[in-house]
């Protein structure tokens, strides 16, 4: 079962990525030009000379267009990272000493959070930045879920359990629907972009390992990483 979830939410994620990867080639292409063309145009006023009036809104029109364009282009940049996901860096790793790292990440909330390691010379043998990355994004999802909760707490603990190194995330928060939350683009966020538990799947799959979250409305959520145990010295 376990192994058929992971295939389908593969090719799931595969599907995305030609979709997203198609999208943004055929808009990228498009403004590229327009930016291209507004810049000349103002180029070309500026040597031929126009009376002052007329280019005074010539330039604001095309610095008008440059800016929305060049607008345009970074947001659709910040969704081409779930199409060009590189291979990881696999490398043999302290699971304490990455937790250390992160806690010095949010020193403000260090009264929420609470990291446990067992046993506590526990190593993982993956990518680190990209695992970090996938720990911040679960630490920032949790941190903003119990911003009204009257006692929040937050849990990251590692433990060592049939064949797997098992990272969960466990908050007391509002809690999340979890038949959706990983696909990408949705999110209840009214300034989420909904790409970074995507993202996080993503890397994950990379891993051959996964993510899954059990959730209940109002009552926190918990978010569950799992990578293969990998025999390997560092080089």
């Amino acid at each position: 079962s376990r192994l058929y979830s992971s295939v389908v939410a593969e090719a799931e994620t595969e599907a995305w990525q030609k979709l997203i990867r198609v999208l943004t080639h055929e808009i990228m292409n498009s403004i590229a030009p327009v930016i291209s063309l507004s810049e000349t145009v103002a180029e070309r006023a500026t040597i031929n000379g126009m009376n002052e009036r007329d280019y005074a809104i010539m330039v604001q029109a095309m610095q008008t267009i440059h800016r929305r364009s060049k607008g345009l282009l970074d947001f659709v940049e910040n969704y081409r990272q779930l199409t060009r996901l590189p291979l990881p860096t696999l490398r043999n790793f302290s699971v304490s000493a990455l937790f250390d790292d992160i806690r010095l990440l949010f020193p403000e909330k260090s009264d929420i959070l609470f990291f446990r390691v067992k046993p506590e010379d526990l190593n993982l043998y993956a990518d680190r930045i990209m695992v970090e990355q996938v720990l911040i994004n679960l630490l920032k999802n949790a941190i903003e879920a119990c911003e009204e909760s009257l006692s929040p707490q937050i849990v990251v603990e590692a433990v060592q359990k049939a064949g797997m190194v098992i990272i969960s995330v466990i908050d007391n928060g509002s809690g999340i629907v979890p038949e959706v939350i990983f696909v990408p683009f949705f999110t209840t966020k009214s300034k989420g972009s909904g790409i970074g538990l995507s993202l996080c799947r993503q890397i994950m799959n990379r891993h051959r390992g996964s993510i899954s979250l059990d959730s209940q409305v109002e009552k926190g959520s918990s978010f569950v990483l799992r990578f293969p145990i990998v025999t390997k010295r560092i080089l």
